[in-house]
């Protein structure tokens, strides 16, 4: 007979991911133990399993529910009819904002998931590509001349994206700069340039 779930299972499932990440992020994945995360939520290791079958399932879905999150707002912001230019700023602004709120996640995206199993680890990998790939084309639309040789294509936009993601490895959202000034800030400074950037933004 197949078990019936109880009505506040995803309530309790997200808490675990809320604590697993937390601890997570602070420990490091080879680290942290299935007994802390438990002791975290303050529940036994069985009442863990129940949830995630293994200490990688947990990791997965941390970063895999962050991922797809992300993902399905970009791909929002890309397909808007707008300037290329307002897409662009919108979506970094929107990765900045998401990554800011979401540090956990962010930090167990770009430190641990290493340890994932070979399937898993592709499907985010997988994730990782499309969002490279929607950057891309932003860059193409905004500047199709400069973005027309193919073997550049993807290192400005993985440029990009490894301002954004490692900010992150210093960047707390409680200091002088808000995400969102800081997202106008990168978007300015890539898209204009240092020399101009005071110009660019008066």
């Amino acid at each position: 007979m197949t078990r019936v779930r109880a009505d506040d299972y995803e309530a309790k499932r997200q808490t675990i991911l809320n604590k697993a990440a937390a601890l997570i992020a602070r420990k490091g994945f080879d680290v942290a133990t299935m007994m802390d995360v438990a002791k975290a939520c303050g529940a036994s290791k069985s009442h863990l399993y129940h949830y995630f079958p293994s200490k990688e399932d947990l990791l997965y879905a941390i970063v895999h529910e962050h991922i797809t999150s992300q993902a399905t707002e970009l791909n929002r912001i890309v397909a808007q009819p707008l300037p290329a230019e307002e897409r662009f700023e919108q979506f970094v602004d929107t990765f900045m904002q998401g990554a800011a709120r979401s540090r956990n996640e962010h930090l167990i995206l770009m430190n641990d998931i290493k340890f994932l199993p070979k399937a898993q680890l592709d499907q985010i990998r997988r994730l990782e590509a499309n969002l490279t790939e929607l950057m891309e084309g932003l860059l193409r639309e905004i500047n199709p001349e400069f973005m027309a040789e193919e073997r550049l294509q993807k290192p400005y936009a993985l440029l990009l994206f490894g301002m954004m993601i490692w900010t992150f490895s210093w960047y707390r959202r409680t200091g002088s700069i808000t995400p969102h000034e800081l997202a106008q800030r990168i978007s300015t400074l890539f898209v204009h340039g240092f020399k101009a950037l005071p110009q660019a933004l008066n």
